[in-house]
């Protein structure tokens, strides 16, 4: 048995950390390799009850100092650690110390832990940032005596952690760049140097960051501004299309109306009064039905003629103004194309005058020997003959603007006078369509009359038949009624006779004594 429940191990490796003390083996087991020490901020499950402050798990970490074999203290030595204060117990009272203990030394080891990986990790963002070594390891050197300063009032265990494998590599690799860098020549150093320059140049350049917080607010403040137009006109266009909508549902409605109207007015018109002819019993109720079909029929055809009458009427007066109207507007027509030809063949007649007199100048400004007076003259009479050109042009230019603009509006008032005609023409062809469906009708109508006419007839004169036969068929039944009537009476007389004889006879039987 070692010291407090441990036994020592022969030799721990920079690798390997210890196990406790098992009650199969009794001796110390060899556990995998450790990880990092950055990573190292939770206590291992392989820790067991640690009581020594964490002195096997740095001798496991690799740390030089630390490498020698645990050394059992004697009584009379203190312990050289600054947490193994405490007398030497036995077993049994470490036992019976329970889990109180194990909890507080976890706690230690995880705080301690902690500590040490990030001051590890603010060290290793120093030593990058840095870029000269000795600077870094001046900061390096500082921030370790300012960390183990801290750590000795609180009575930490790790006050060794500049001897600690991670900080030994950094510096190596920061001695290798160092050397590196030795060896690169002076030139690609001015040229570091230079590019370095420029960087800061192009970040002096760039904006501050208090610079560009209002920025970024009118920026914010911009968009919500914008996001709010946007939000304002979809619901102005939701409301405008909704308006639409409605318009358009009124509009249908409304040429709904006018269809069923115009319907009603050429039912009113066409149609001719559903008068059902019925089965006739009598002659007269035959001739009654008969004139009243008759007279309808004149009304309606009467009605439909007049009708028509009116429509041919009023189609031959609009043709008329149509074609007045048509032929004023080709003479316009015809006079402004003239009026525009003549003008286009002046604009032709003056350019080629201009250009004749432009030649002409060029070659009377060629010819020299000229005194300083005469040339002025010249110059004078040539700048006003051309401003006369340049004038007329004009003139004439400003005209043809205006017969064009003319010649437009007459051709806008003959398409539209051409859109009327092609409307009248329309609605005259419906008229002309309603009167044929109409004279169609009537004649429908008469056919039916006449019809009915020979069917009425031809009933009239079968009844007439048939009242003559029923007649005859009446007298022979009243004469042998007649007939049968007398023979029956005379029967009746005979049988009343005897019938008073054989009174008599039995009365004379009986009488007698």
């Amino acid at each position: 048995m070692g010291f407090r429940g441990w036994t020592a191990p022969p030799r721990a490796s920079s690798n390997y950390s210890c196990a406790p003390l098992t009650a199969t083996s009794g001796s110390w087991e060899s556990v995998g390799p450790l990880p990092d020490a950055e990573f190292l901020l939770d206590p291992s499950p392989y820790l067991g009850r640690l009581q020594t402050g964490g002195h096997c798990m740095e001798k496991a970490l690799g740390d030089p100092a630390l490498e020698e074999p645990l050394r059992i203290p004697t009584p009379e030595e203190p312990l050289r650690d600054s947490t193994r204060k405490e007398p030497l117990r036995d077993p049994t009272v470490e036992e019976a110390l329970g889990d109180s203990a194990l909890e507080e030394a976890l706690g230690h080891y995880q705080r301690s832990l902690r500590e040490r990986a990030s001051r590890s990790i603010h060290q290793l963002k120093c030593a990058l940032q840095e870029s000269d070594v000795i600077v870094g390891e001046d900061e390096f050197e500082h921030e370790e005596s300012c960390n183990e300063t801290g750590t000795e009032g609180s009575g930490s265990t790790w006050h060794e952690l500049h001897h600690s494998d991670a900080v030994n590599q950094l510096k190596a690799l920061l001695k290798q760049q160092n050397n590196k860098e030795n060896e690169v020549s002076t030139p690609r150093r001015r040229k570091m140097t230079s590019l370095v320059k420029t960087s800061e140049n192009e970040n002096a350049s760039l904006p501050a960051i208090f610079d560009l917080v209002p920025i970024i607010n009118d920026q914010s403040q911009y968009t919500h501004h914008l996001e709010a137009e946007v939000k304002f006109c979809k619901e102005e266009l939701s409301g405008m299309k909704e308006r639409i909508r409605v318009v358009v549902l009124e509009n249908e409605k409304l040429q709904e109306e006018l269809k069923s109207r115009s319907t009603e007015q050429k039912a009113d018109q066409i149609c001719i009064g559903n008068s059902r002819i019925k089965p006739v019993d009598d002659l007269r109720t035959c001739q009654g039905t008969k004139s009243h079909v008759t007279s309808d029929d004149l009304e309606q055809v009467k009605s439909t003629t007049s009708d028509l009458e009116k429509w041919q009427q009023e189609l031959e007066r609009l043709k008329l103004i149509y074609e007045e109207k048509n032929e004023i507007l080709e003479s316009q027509v015809k006079t402004l194309s003239q009026d525009l030809s003549e003008s286009q063949n002046m604009c032709e007649e003056l350019k080629k005058k201009l250009r004749h007199q432009e030649s002409a100048l060029s070659a009377s400004n060629c010819v020299g020997g000229l005194c300083l007076k005469c040339s002025q003259h010249e110059a004078v009479l040539a700048q006003t003959h051309t401003n006369s050109h340049i004038q007329t042009i004009e003139r004439l230019t400003t005209e043809r603007d205006e017969l064009m603009s003319a010649l437009v509006t007459v051709r806008k008032t003959l398409s539209e006078m051409q859109q009327m005609e092609s409307s009248a023409y329309e609605q005259v062809k419906q008229a002309v369509l309603m009167t044929e469906e109409a004279n169609f009708e009537k004649t429908k109508v008469l056919i039916q009359c006449e019809q009915f006419k020979t069917e009425l007839e031809r009933q009239k004169s079968r009844f007439e038949k048939e009242l003559v036969i029923q007649q005859e068929k009446r007298l022979g039944e009243k004469e042998a009624l007649r007939q049968e009537m007398k023979k029956e009476r005379e029967e009746l007389g005979a049988t009343a006779n005897e019938s008073t004889d054989l009174k008599c006879a039995i009365i004379y039987i009986l009488m007698k004594p």
